[in-house]
């Protein structure tokens, strides 16, 4: 009891590793402390009061002592907890734990009901749309049609329920809600319970809001939560966010899946302090931000790395892995006029705006597409009472919606972008903005509705080859994180586990560069192990958990790697 478990923390007791399932325990000591995106593979302890700080990699057979704290990837001992850095736990009364359980369920249930209501005008457009006496022409019952019709017709009506629930996060927010303030709080106070609030409408809104990051109306959004950004801010899909301790510069970009800023919680405290990007700082992709960070400008964070103590940066840094490492050098991407990269033109940032516009709604107007013409397909038997052919065809329906998803993806990705290849574009320009979209629908519907029920079967290999990957016989894939499909090689048996990477583009200097990965051979991937673009990995070799192989490396066959980034180890 008294533990605490940090936000994105993934417990991996379970992979695949020489053709054989590997299943161990995790076992977690009295009052331990997992910091946020670490990973803690099976077989592992923490011992009572041990520490695991956050983006470190707790690998199978390791074991933190009671009273430790551990960190890195691999983790590794950096010396004993103070026991007396929390003051002790504020005693809790029943009447206030039966106070928060009722807090907690009525929040979720007001929530959930809420968050459902933007659905509403959206039908009620559609329904005005599609009325018989003022459109007689576009009744049909044809499904191809009805198909096709509606989802001309959801386009504006899921732009309704996106701007409806833009608008209602933030009057939830700022009508119910007072700004959240630095300091330090028990975890069964108040204010604990209005940043759980806050929490979930973040994550409701989420549901529908997801293709509004990494575009032009990210910035807009985060705003509206209480957070300030600056001038031509680009933002990911941050996790942990606390808006109201955040400020974002101008010009600074926020990869994908960063987890920025997030409230520390431990034994029984939770923490919160003002976090700062400044101006034209790059965090990299799966990067890890505590909160009270502040990154001086033109700083920049390396994928999967941790940011270093305040008083350890200067501007112009560059810090890279877990432990953080400062590199004395960084590659820099030049010529390419500041019109394409940093000052685009008004043109420019309408043009963006529209194909991101599309890329928001696309998904939803999908799927209410999908939605309306099977509902009133059905209605007439259902209204008749027959049921076993309704729930029949609502199972074929759904099967043929999984696998249609998937290929409209394929089919537009092959029709729009063609063929991936090595280059480098700067960010404003078509290419890129068509490549995102193309990857946003990818995780938001082809993922979502499909690939995701394929992991760990021979048949995710089969829909990778499809969008253009070269995958071998035998193949384990536990992962769909894969975007620029044609630049995956992937050999024969390798087994790539769950969130493994083959990163195949990253943002350098606002350039979107692209190459290839090749990975041979009965190659074993860990959990959240990432291979940068123009990397090759060897036959038989083996990456450990949270492992991340830099650009342009080669990993010898046969050998073992740990650690980010990646060195050599045995296991």
């Amino acid at each position: 009891s008294g533990s605490s478990i940090g936000n994105a923390t993934n417990f991996e007791n379970a992979r695949v590793q020489h053709g054989e399932l590997i299943i161990g325990a995790i076992t977690l000591g009295e009052h331990t402390c997992v910091g946020s995106y670490s990973i803690l593979e099976g077989n592992t302890r923490i011992g009572d009061y041990g520490h695991l700080d956050a983006q470190s990699a707790l690998s199978d057979g390791m074991a933190i002592p009671a009273g430790r704290n551990w960190s890195g990837s691999p983790a590794g001992d950096t010396g004993p907890f103070d026991m007396t850095s929390n003051p002790p736990r504020p005693p809790v009364s029943r009447l206030r734990l039966s106070g928060e359980a009722v807090y907690f369920v009525f929040g979720a249930l007001l929530i959930t009901t809420l968050f459902f209501l933007p659905v509403f005008p959206s039908f009620m457009l559609i329904d005005w749309l599609d009325d018989a006496d003022r459109s007689p022409w576009l009744q049909s019952s044809n499904e191809a049609f009805q198909l096709t019709k509606y989802f001309i017709m959801a386009c504006p009506a899921a732009a309704v329920m996106i701007l409806c629930t833009a608008l209602l996060s933030a009057g939830i927010r700022w009508g119910l809600l007072p700004r959240l303030q630095p300091g330090t709080w028990p975890v069964h106070s108040n204010v604990y319970c209005r940043k759980w609030l806050v929490n979930q409408i973040q994550e409701s809104s989420l549901h529908v809001l997801h293709g509004v990051y990494a575009t032009v109306f990210a910035p807009v959004w985060y705003r509206l939560l209480g957070a300030k950004v600056g001038r031509d801010a680009e933002i990911s899909t941050a996790l942990g966010v606390v808006p109201d301790m955040l400020t974002l510069g101008d010009e600074t970009f926020i990869a994908d899946a960063v987890l920025l800023g997030d409230e520390q919680i431990d034994g029984g405290w939770m923490t919160m302090q003002p976090t700062v990007i400044s101006r034209r700082s790059f965090v990299g992709n799966c990067a890890y931000i505590a909160d009270g960070t502040i990154l001086p400008e033109n700083v920049l964070i390396g994928v999967y790395s941790r940011a270093p103590e305040n008083h350890l940066m200067k501007d112009g840094d560059t810090w890279f892995g877990s432990p953080p490492i400062n590199l004395p050098a960084r590659e820099t991407v030049a010529g390419f006029p500041e019109h394409l990269t940093y000052r685009p033109s008004p043109q420019r940032r309408l043009a963006r705006g529209l194909v991101e516009s599309f890329r928001i709604i696309a998904p939803h107007a999908i799927v209410t597409a999908v939605g309306y013409t099977v509902v009133l397909d059905l209605m007439p038997l259902a209204g008749a009472g027959v049921w076993w052919p309704v729930l029949r065809s609502l199972a074929l329906t759904g099967l043929a919606y999984g696998a249609g998803s998937f290929l409209f993806v394929a089919l537009l990705k092959w029709l729009v972008l063609g063929r991936y290849g090595q280059r480098s574009v700067p960010m404003w320009t078509p290419f890129v903005w068509l490549s995102e979209a193309a990857s946003n629908l990818y995780e938001g519907v082809a993922v979502l509705n499909f690939m995701n029920y394929l992991r760990g079967t021979p048949m995710l290999p089969w829909a990778f080859r499809l969008l253009g990957c070269k995958i071998g016989r035998g193949v384990y894939m536990d992962t769909t994180d894969i975007t620029e499909f044609d630049c995956v090689t992937i050999g024969d048996y390798s087994e790539i586990n769950a969130l493994a990477c083959p990163q195949t583009h990253l943002f350098e200097d606002r350039v979107m560069k692209i190459d290839h990965v090749i990975i041979g051979k009965r190659v074993y991937m860990g959990p959240r192990s990432s291979v940068l673009y123009g990397a090759v990995v060897g036959d038989d070799a083996r990456l450990g958990a949270l492992t991340l192989v830099m650009k342009g490396e080669f990993i010898p066959a046969g050998s073992s790697w740990r650690g980010c980034p990646a060195a050599p180890a045995i296991f």
